[in-house]
């Protein structure tokens, strides 16, 4: 890990302990202290893995051909439309050039996303289970509670965006392979 990362790691973690404290002290442990939590927690994984720009290499990042059908019945369809409406993609500056040639870093950017998301919903569990320990009910449903639309869908969108991914490559791949112009 380079120091960089390392630095974003260590400052990061007591920059989102800080706000929590600081949210948690001004407007209670409940819905509000759980959102900035999850938020700064949002952030903090964002600059560390682009710090840290972890491989991301292996099985798990590839999908399997269940997959797409199991998000779908689980409405990730539905939550992706929701985001866009809310503007989120915008927000987060995340624009795709729209090309083939572009789906490379498109692919890359979900796993990072995947990647950053399935920790944080690991943290965020762990906080739950620390605040539900020292008593804190209304913390530990908060926190547990929105680790689900916030790091559970998210990580199914960025893997079925993926299988879309795959589908178009495989598909250019064919054309290419037969002659056809993609």
């Amino acid at each position: 890990m380079t120091t960089r990362a390392l630095l974003v790691l260590v400052a990061g973690g007591i920059a989102v302990a800080a706000a929590g404290a600081v949210t948690g002290a001004l407007l209670g442990y409940g819905f509000a202290f759980a959102w900035v939590v999850h938020f700064a927690l949002m952030a903090w994984a964002a600059a560390w893995v682009e710090a840290a720009r972890p491989a991301l290499r292996g099985d798990h990042w590839r999908i399997r051909r269940w997959e797409p059908a199991l998000y779908r019945r689980l409405g990730v369809a539905a939550y992706r439309r929701l985001l866009r409406r809310l503007g989120w993609e915008r927000l987060m500056g995340h624009s795709f050039a729209g090309t083939r040639s572009a789906l490379p870093a498109l692919d890359l950017r979900t796993r990072r996303s995947e990647f950053g998301h399935s920790v944080l919903a690991v943290v965020a569990l762990g906080l739950a289970g620390v605040a539900a320990l020292l008593g804190a009910g209304p913390a530990a449903g908060w926190l547990a509670g929105l680790t689900v639309p916030l790091h559970g869908y998210p990580i199914l969108l960025q893997r079925a965006l993926r299988a879309r991914i795959r589908q178009v490559t495989a598909a250019t791949e064919h054309r290419a392979g037969t002659g056809v112009t993609p």
